[in-house]
């Protein structure tokens, strides 16, 4: 029970918003265009619904055996539903006449869509964890604006370490996914994010 209750708490589709929320508070410029935070916000959220929906329907109509998609031959329309949605927000994000996005918003965004077309190749063979890959990149990208700011918050990338921890603790005790497969997720959501932001992929 308390594997499946840290799986969905942490869910893959929900920690886009937690980055989101996350690089706001780290980013002292950010913090003067709150509306562009708000902006951002609805267009995470709405990626976060639209792509759980389309998984959901999925399984009802019996595409996927389960919402954990156990089976690796399953994986890649899921995968190829939640890129398509991401990639349409970028687009939305870059050309957007009503605000000016940050390049930070765009950097972050690019590390997400680059991280799950990397996983979407793998899967092919591999079956990565992609609850580890959100996990990676969410301290990818937090660390990459620390380092972006040489301003290190030790205190939250312990915490966000300990937090992926646990769903990788969960994931392997659910008989989800092996250990090579949660630590390989991590480590690539991790590089692909950071060094999105670090190298300012996004725009």
């Amino acid at each position: 029970m308390w594997a499946k209750w840290i799986s969905g708490v942490f869910h893959p589709l929900v920690m886009p918003l937690a980055t989101l929320v996350l690089v706001f508070a780290l980013d002292p410029y950010l913090h003067a265009l709150p509306e562009v935070f708000m902006y951002m916000g609805v267009v995470v959220l709405v990626n976060t619904l639209a792509p759980a929906v389309s998984i959901y329907l999925l399984h009802r109509r019996g595409y996927l055996s389960d919402l954990d998609i156990r089976n690796r031959r399953e994986r890649t329309l899921p995968f190829v539903i939640v890129l398509a949605y991401f990639v349409m927000t970028y687009v939305l994000l870059v050309v957007s006449p009503a605000l000016y996005i940050p390049l930070i918003y765009l950097d972050m965004w690019m590390g997400l869509m680059a991280a799950i077309g990397l996983a979407l190749l793998i899967t092919r063979w591999f079956k990565i964890s992609m609850h580890m890959l959100a996990q990676g990149g969410v301290l990818g990208t937090v660390m990459a604006v620390q380092a972006i700011q040489m301003v290190p918050v030790w205190q939250l990338n312990a915490v966000l370490m300990f937090i992926a921890g646990w769903v990788g603790f969960a994931r392997i005790h659910m008989g989800v996914h092996r250990h090579v497969e949660v630590y390989s997720g991590y480590l690539l959501g991790f590089a692909v994010c950071f060094l999105s932001v670090v190298l300012g992929l996004g725009g």
